[in-house]
């Protein structure tokens, strides 16, 4: 049995012959050119959308309004404004029948300062003694229309006759707007 013999073909100008894989590696390149060509004219046709879409949100936005310059005066007005509708609004007669209802026979109230942005109240009272005192300091801790009630300072007035005690407390009132 005889092997037929090898034929290798070294020279370079030796011409294969055309087959099926050239012919789809052909169909393939001109197949990827086309759609390389068509996204570059979707991607154009995009950018023209775009630009007419920028135009027409251009025309159709309101334009912007500049704002008038600010007066001082009216400034200050609607501060005052704002003062007032707080005192308005704060409910005075609530706080006063809180410390109506308070009264101790022996405690004198000799004054009472509002702070109507913080919310409270600052009491200035004279009592006979130092238990009358906490009695009524007490009185306005159990009141649940007040709040944080306590002892800011206390003396003991020793040149008054009776020896009084004059105290000062500081308590929340109200609910915080």
């Amino acid at each position: 049995m005889r092997t037929p013999p090898l034929r290798l073909e070294f020279a370079p100008g030796a011409r294969r012959p055309f087959g099926a894989s050239d012919a789809m590696l052909a169909a393939s390149a001109i197949l990827l050119c086309a759609v390389l060509l068509r996204l570059s004219l979707i991607w154009s046709d995009h950018g023209h959308q775009q630009r007419a879409l920028d135009a027409l949100e251009a025309r159709a936005a309101p334009a912007p309004r500049q704002r008038a310059p600010v007066d001082p005066a009216d400034i200050a007005r609607g501060k005052v404004a704002r003062q007032v509708a707080q005192h308005l609004v704060t409910p005075w007669a609530d706080l006063l029948d809180t410390l109506e209802s308070a009264r101790i026979e022996s405690v004198a109230l000799l004054s009472v300062e509002p702070s109507v942005s913080k919310r409270t109240v600052r009491l200035m009272a004279e009592a006979r003694d130092a238990q009358v005192m906490l009695t009524y300091l007490g009185t306005l801790q159990r009141d649940p229309r007040l709040s944080s009630v306590m002892l800011v300072s206390h003396e003991v007035q020793l040149k008054s006759p009776g020896t009084p005690v004059r105290f000062q407390i500081q308590a929340g009132w109200g609910a915080l707007p």
